[in-house]
């Protein structure tokens, strides 16, 4: 396929169900609510975290319960670690919540982009956030109600700060494009943009908390480490092509991994093709696939045929 002058192969996504706890976080200013959700979603890659950090996008003042500036950012990881295991890092990260100044906590599930109760976006479970985090007040917490949530009111030393008493967590999916550059800062110009819009544009959908958004991927196993949980994804590591069979084109020196993590398939689909279309738009960028691994991440498949339909193809970059 041709796609305004780049390359997509006739490939499939391969996606795997995801947890999601989505959140939303407030504070006094926008930038503050922007730098405290990063902050928790930190050391998030599930490589070698428990967790993983993703940012969605911001909220307005007057769609959020106490009508201050907010921002939607999601903790996930993949189904296959485990509802327990899920519940007790997603507990863990948000212990340092009273820490982040001027902030207060509520679930998230129903901001916009939400699709609770259509296709995955099923709730998988209620986590009692209060009842590990209220235990920060030492006894001058309290019970509240924040427009209509109920919350756990903790005196920290800017204030009062509201955690909302449970959150839900739904089931998703993920999705990753490997996208082939003519140079190194291609890459990361086409992931920064990309990352721009999703969070501008797309909601339901969050960016990985990297840099830029996009990452130097890895394959599940080891070829000549097969007890390892990732190692180098070697067909798209341009600095081994005299020793492998890559699967980098000729008029590509470099490749970027963009991986998203979404609500519902649907909103998957939307996020990537975001991102296909701002990588487009990136001068310096020829080619864009989606990684497989034989079904060992995951068993759905998203044909990128289904992400940029036929019809809209177009033989030059508009």
């Amino acid at each position: 396929m041709n796609y305004r002058g780049v390359r997509i192969e006739d490939t499939f996504c391969e996606c795997t169900d995801v947890y999601i706890s989505r959140l939303l976080l407030t504070a006094t200013s926008g930038p503050i609510a922007v730098s405290e959700a990063i902050y928790l979603c930190g050391f998030g890659i599930i490589t070698a975290a428990p967790i993983q950090g993703c940012v969605e996008g911001v909220v307005p003042e007057s769609r959020t319960p106490d009508g201050r500036p907010g921002i939607v950012f999601q903790l996930n990881a993949p189904t296959a670690v485990g509802l327990d295991a899920f519940r007790k890092a997603l507990l863990d990260r948000l212990y340092i919540v009273p820490h982040l100044p001027t902030c207060s906590l509520y679930d998230g599930t129903e901001c916009e982009g939400a699709e609770v109760g259509k296709g995955r976006g099923e709730v998988a479970a209620v986590v009692d956030v209060a009842g590990r985090v209220g235990r920060w007040g030492d006894g001058y917490e309290a019970a509240d109600v924040v427009g209509g949530r109920e919350t756990v009111r903790i005196p920290i030393m800017t204030g009062d700060q509201q955690i909302e008493r449970s959150v839900r967590v739904t089931v998703g999916t993920d999705g990753v494009l490997e996208v082939f550059a003519t140079s190194q800062a291609a890459c990361l110009s086409g992931a920064s943009a990309a990352a721009s819009r999703i969070v501008r544009e797309v909601p339901g959908v969050a960016v990985f908390n990297y840099p830029v958004g996009g990452i130097s991927g890895a394959k599940v196993g080891g070829t000549h480490y097969p007890k390892e949980g990732v190692t180098i994804n070697e067909p798209y590591c341009p600095t081994v092509r005299d020793r492998v069979a890559t699967k980098i084109p000729d008029d590509a020196s470099a490749v970027i991994e963009f991986p998203l993590v979404a609500v519902s398939l649907d909103a998957i689909r939307r996020g990537l093709k975001a991102a296909i279309d701002a990588f487009a738009a990136t001068e310096g960028i020829v080619a864009i696939t989606a990684p497989s691994f034989g079904g060992a991440w995951g068993g759905r498949h998203l044909p990128l045929r289904d992400v940029v339909p036929a019809e809209d193809e177009r033989g030059r970059r508009g």
